[in-house]
């Protein structure tokens, strides 16, 4: 499949209005592939960090290892996500 950056940069429209939408629309693109990039790493170190738990519920030695991962992995998806700014996307936080 042909990938779509390739097919708006070789775009040459002839109206500058466009010209500017295209160049705007092609850096969004950019800039989305570069946070699905990030979040899909986040997702792989999350899946690849071993459960800091025996059979019986016991924490083992893993913990403090696995506390820094995971903190460190939800702490960059939170900002990649913009937690912290409006999105587009209606969240409610669950009340704790």
């Amino acid at each position: 499949m042909t990938d779509i950056l390739q097919k708006l940069q070789t775009a040459t429209p002839d109206d500058p209005t466009m010209a500017e939408l295209l160049r705007e629309a092609l850096q969004e693109i950019r800039e989305l592939r570069k946070q699905r990039d990030a979040l899909e790493e986040i997702m792989i170190v999350l899946s690849r960090t071993e459960l800091p738990w025996d059979e019986e519920g016991k924490p083992t030695e893993g913990l403090p290892h696995f506390k820094e991962r995971y903190l460190n992995a939800v702490h960059e998806a939170a900002g990649l996500l913009g937690l912290e700014l409006r999105s587009t996307i209606t969240r409610t936080e669950p009340r704790t």
